[in-house]
């Protein structure tokens, strides 16, 4: 009987292994496309706002401080919108605009933080190219999806845009 039970237990731990080492897996696949995605997106920046280095040492840390700050509002505003998504029947009405406010504070905060450090680019690469930067980010990611895009689209005899069938 204690044999039956020590293979049941070897087995449910060689399987939590296998699961763990899988999922740590996922993760640093997970982080090498962030890395990777982060490299494109400095190199595409670079070329696109013409940055020499001079200009690209302290514009970098700069515009990194505005990510991260941007960032944190995001995190901010989407625990609130799920909050009110997921529980706008059980919450009051005084928590509800406690949460919404929350969320239009957290924008206004956004736009604070994209001015503030806009202004501090622009010391640093003048106003042309810090007002470029601000359509750059979505340009980068509308490029990097189409070719995310290209890649996952079928070989052969797919219509191309415009054609009817």
């Amino acid at each position: 009987m204690t044999s039956g039970i020590f293979k049941q237990t070897a087995l449910l731990l060689i399987a939590l292994l296998f699961a763990g080492i899988s999922f740590s897996q996922e993760r640093g696949a997970r982080q090498q496309k962030k890395e990777k995605i982060e490299q494109l997106k400095i190199a595409f920046f670079s070329t696109e706002l013409d940055l020499p280095e001079e200009e690209a040492i302290v514009f970098w840390p700069i515009y990194n401080d505005m990510q991260t700050a941007i960032r944190q509002e995001k995190r901010i505003q989407k625990k609130n919108t799920y909050e009110l998504k997921n529980n706008s029947i059980t919450l009051s009405d005084t928590e509800i605009k406690t949460k919404t406010n929350a969320i239009f504070d957290s924008q206004t905060k956004e736009v604070e933080i994209k001015k503030f450090h806009i202004n501090k680019i622009a010391g640093v690469i003048g106003y042309k190219k810090a007002v470029k930067l601000l359509s750059l980010e979505q340009r980068f990611k509308r490029e990097l999806l189409n070719k995310l895009n290209e890649g996952r689209k079928p070989q052969g005899n797919t219509p191309s845009k415009g054609t009817q069938r």
